[in-house]
């Protein structure tokens, strides 16, 4: 004869696992999303589009399920190497997944009449369906609807995306104001497999340490260096040394950028750029690791790097992440 089971064989039988895909156009909140559901500053975002180069895996953990979400950079119109390497990172993260998230940024309407009138862009229909193609279930996710008083305007616009594909859902959310996360939550949980954890409970990422370091460089790159300049920018770290007694983080990593009259504008008069860009990046390592760090910089000419694929393999953009193909 059977028995019932226990409530701790319960919650295994009941325990949900896998993965989330975070996508989208630029700068529409994937990596804000992302640390508010981890509840950590995990992924580097900025005001700035394309900011995210790679896939990141997130472990969001909670009783009862745990959710690695993807975090991808932006689906754009894509021309150098650099930037189809970015596009094709995010498609691949929507692949092999059990749920997509289409993040897409509320627009900013004055009225009813407005909103009814309102269709979404080429470009953001062109994300989709570059999604659609992997062939996964895809929920719609309206980002930064926390800019729009009137609940109301939301709608029309609502109702013009689910014209486009037949979403799972369509969520609105603010990940700052903390809008909408209980519903993404109660969706993202019901949408995942009856697994076991694939992570540790206590892991956020899959990335190494020294690799958010070089995030937190480029981070401030973006924070310190105006136009163009941060996109011709890589950031590699050549060592990274957990020191014991007393405890702190040993830091080297080089800035490259792609011509010689670059260089200088990296480093400022009188090296003032460069102690700036260094002084926000070690602020922000030592908040991601709790202990002091040390950090040196040195900043590389590597010609071309972001228009030849092998230069990009030379300074990491080659590895897919968490086993992901």
């Amino acid at each position: 004869m059977e028995t019932d089971p226990t409530p701790e064989q319960r919650d295994d039988v009941s325990f949900r696992a896998g993965t989330v895909a975070l996508c989208g156009r630029p700068n529409v909140g994937k990596s804000t999303l992302l640390n508010a559901l981890v509840g950590s500053d995990l992924a580097v975002a900025t005001r700035f589009p394309q900011t995210t180069r790679e896939r990141l895996l997130g472990v969001w953990s909670e009783d009862g399920f745990q959710a690695v979400l993807v975090d991808t950079p932006g689906i754009h119109r894509a021309k150098s190497a650099l930037n189809k390497f970015m596009v094709d990172e995010a498609l691949r993260g929507a692949k092999a997944v059990d749920l997509v998230l289409m993040l897409a940024e509320a627009p900013l309407l004055a009225d009813t009449a407005a909103a009814e009138e309102w269709e979404p862009g080429p470009s953001a229909a062109a994300a989709l369906a570059s999604l659609a193609t992997a062939g996964r279930p895809i929920a719609l996710v309206l980002t930064k609807c926390d800019r729009i008083e009137d609940k109301g305007l939301l709608l029309p616009i609502l109702h013009k995306w689910s014209t486009l594909h037949p979403f799972t859902a369509l969520i609105p959310i603010s990940a700052t104001a903390g809008e909408g996360l209980k519903q993404l939550r109660d969706h993202v949980v019901a949408a995942l497999p009856v697994a076991e954890p694939l992570f540790p409970e206590d892991q956020l990422s899959d990335r190494a340490i020294r690799w958010h370091a070089g995030e937190r460089v480029r981070a401030a790159l973006f924070d310190h260096l105006r136009d163009e300049l941060p996109y011709c920018c890589a950031v590699t770290v050549e060592s990274f040394k957990e020191q014991r007694k007393p405890p702190r983080d040993i830091v080297h990593a080089s800035v490259h950028v792609e011509r010689d009259s670059q260089k200088p504008m990296v480093i400022g008069r009188g090296a003032e750029t460069i102690k700036a860009i260094s002084m926000s990046a070690r602020r922000a390592i030592a908040e991601l690791t709790g202990r002091p760090c040390e950090l040196y910089l040195e900043v590389k000419v590597t010609p071309n790097w972001t228009r030849d694929p092998a230069l990009m393999q030379r300074l990491g953009l080659h590895v897919p992440v968490g086993g992901l193909s």
